[in-house]
């Protein structure tokens, strides 16, 4: 169902990036969409950061980590696709 809701927000955006005002615009609202569905970040991570477990990465705003950033340690990433805290069903 959620797969809907997003198709239907792009799809009632498309017409709106035809101006430069408007493909702002299609940008904040795909962004803050992502960030709801846990796709984004709220923030990058940074050097120290270590996280003992996926949920505190996710609290902090920096899931998903990817292999090579600061944070990543193969214990967090469950499949070993080199994204560690990826987002999952019932987050």
């Amino acid at each position: 169902m959620l797969g809907a809701g997003i198709v239907g927000a792009t799809a009632g955006l498309a017409g709106t990036a035809i101006t430069p005002e408007g493909s702002d615009k299609v940008v904040a609202t795909v962004g803050d969409l992502a960030e709801t569905i846990g796709q984004a970040r709220e923030r990058t991570p940074q050097d120290g950061d270590f996280w003992r477990r996926c949920a505190d990465a996710r609290a902090a705003g920096v899931a998903p980590i990817y292999r090579g950033e600061p944070g990543y340690r193969e214990g967090l990433d469950a499949d070993s696709d080199g994204v560690a805290c990826e987002p999952y069903r019932g987050q």
